[in-house]
């Protein structure tokens, strides 16, 4: 015969404790599961990081040629550019390189053009620039209004930079087109 000795509360409690058992076990399964996704993971972070450093060696390889393609549509847009000021005004007979060469040759020393661009509609010619002087400004529309191949020059404005010490102005002239009646 078998005599507990023990108080009644803790003569209940001396078998297994199956709550702590099944937490227990909880907690190592849920352990487990998180290694095996952290594992899976790794998996897959270390597969993109291959693919990145693959890519990356694939646009070093093709760097250069990106380079030289930004460099072509540069070029192309400058052309293009080029083109559509040659071709801006109407009518036959006007002739560029002989308006650039005549500006060129009449220019007073201390003025500088920064823009020459033309109107497609008008065939108005507005050149923008400095100007060191307004006396120079003025040469520069007398040696215009006397020229061969352009014609009508008129300030826009000019307006004085006391910083720098020039004169920033916008003048339009008229191409004198071949075979055109030179009073208009």
């Amino acid at each position: 015969m078998r005599v507990n000795l023990l108080p009644y509360q803790l003569a209940q409690k001396a078998g297994p404790n199956w709550r702590g058992v099944f937490t227990l076990a909880g907690v190592a399964l849920l352990a487990a599961v998180t290694l095996i996704f952290y594992g899976a993971l790794q998996v897959q972070v270390t597969r993109v990081q291959k693919d990145l450093i693959a890519m990356e060696q694939d646009y070093q390889q093709y760097q250069p040629a990106l380079e030289r393609q930004q460099l072509l549509q540069d070029l192309q847009a400058r052309r293009d550019a080029m083109t559509q000021f040659t071709e801006s005004l109407p009518g036959m007979g006007v002739r560029w390189n002989l308006i650039m060469d005549e500006l060129r040759d009449i220019i007073p020393a201390t003025v500088v053009l920064e823009d020459v661009l033309s109107d497609p509609a008008t065939g108005a010619i507005t050149v923008s620039g400095r100007s060191g002087s307004l006396q120079a400004l003025a040469q520069f529309m007398v040696a215009i209004q006397k020229a061969e191949h352009v014609t009508q020059p008129d300030i826009r404005n000019a307006t004085r930079n006391p910083d720098l010490g020039f004169f920033a102005f916008t003048m339009t002239c008229l191409p004198k087109v071949e075979g055109a009646n030179p009073s208009g």
